[in-house]
């Protein structure tokens, strides 16, 4: 089903399946990418209980291995509206005999999104129903249109950071390394650089200071993401093409882990939930 919400100015759709923003109208500008299949047929994935890929689509808990495909189960699930209202909506999933199979863990999942002014925000809501620790990733995956007919390169984020960011490259099957490297990015503005994005898969920075503003001189339209501290890794997706005018902006809770064999969710470095915890991260985008 797909829900509606509005502030007056700004208009969003939300699909209950996967909890997917499906577009974010401001005085008639969409500012969500279409979810053109040639191209990407996803629009603004939602990722739990993982962000990325595990190695052979796999890892172990207690002794046993479980297959989970990429980013996780929620983007392909079937939410609940649990709450909807004029310029918001709840959705939820829970644990069930399906989930099981794939995360042994009894959870609530929940997304709320509401609008005000010209501004969209969302909260994740993590809950451990369990009676045992829970290991965990959250993450957005959403594409913003790029406008205009500049260059994608003209395209800069400024972020809310010095002239450094660490930068966590991409291994062989898009895995990422833990540690990090240091990255030059003289008054933290990072330049869209297509090259590099495209050989990376995707690029994954670290101290960006929680706010991202995408802007290019060639359009007056401005995308600005601000995120809770708890997401601290942000990544930039793009499809390895010119013609594909979108760019995914993510910020992550944690980032896939290098190895190139099943890991023990032991063992791996994750968020995590004691049983009866939860967790929550939020991010806001303004569209200008």
């Amino acid at each position: 089903m797909i829900y509606e919400i509005s502030s007056g100015s700004l208009t969003a759709k939300i699909n209950s399946r996967g909890a997917e923003l499906i577009s974010a109208v401001k005085d008639g500008v969409e500012f969500i990418w279409n979810g053109d299949e040639k191209w990407w047929d996803d629009k603004a994935p939602m990722l739990f209980p993982i962000c990325g890929r595990l190695p052979e689509s796999k890892y172990s808990y207690g002794g046993k291995v479980y297959d989970m495909g990429i980013h996780g189960f929620a983007h392909k699930s079937e939410f609940e509206a649990t709450r909807v209202e004029k310029n918001l909506v709840e959705l939820t999933i829970k644990s069930n005999e399906e989930t099981l199979r794939e995360y042994p863990f009894n959870f609530v999942f929940t997304v709320t999104f509401s609008v005000e002014d010209n501004n969209l925000s969302l909260i994740l809501k993590v809950k451990n129903t369990d009676n045992k620790v829970m290991p965990y990733m959250v993450g957005w995956h959403p594409g913003f249109n790029l406008f205009g007919d500049g260059e994608i390169n003209s395209f800069s984020l400024q972020f809310n950071a010095g002239d450094e960011l660490t930068l966590h490259r991409i291994t062989p099957g898009c895995f990422v390394e833990p540690v990090g490297v240091k990255y030059s990015a003289p008054g933290g503005r990072y330049q869209l650089n297509e090259e590099e994005i495209y050989t990376n898969d995707t690029v994954i920075f670290a101290g960006t200071g929680g706010v991202a503003t995408l802007s290019s001189p060639d359009t007056e339209r401005v995308i600005k993401m601000t995120y809770s501290d708890n997401l601290p890794y942000f990544c930039i997706w793009k499809e390895t093409d010119a013609r594909a005018r979108f760019v995914c902006l993510e910020p992550w809770s944690d980032i896939p882990t290098p190895a190139k064999a099943p890991v023990p969710f032991e063992d791996r470095a994750m968020s995590r939930l004691c049983g009866g915890e939860s967790g929550e991260f939020s991010y806001t985008v303004s569209f200008y």
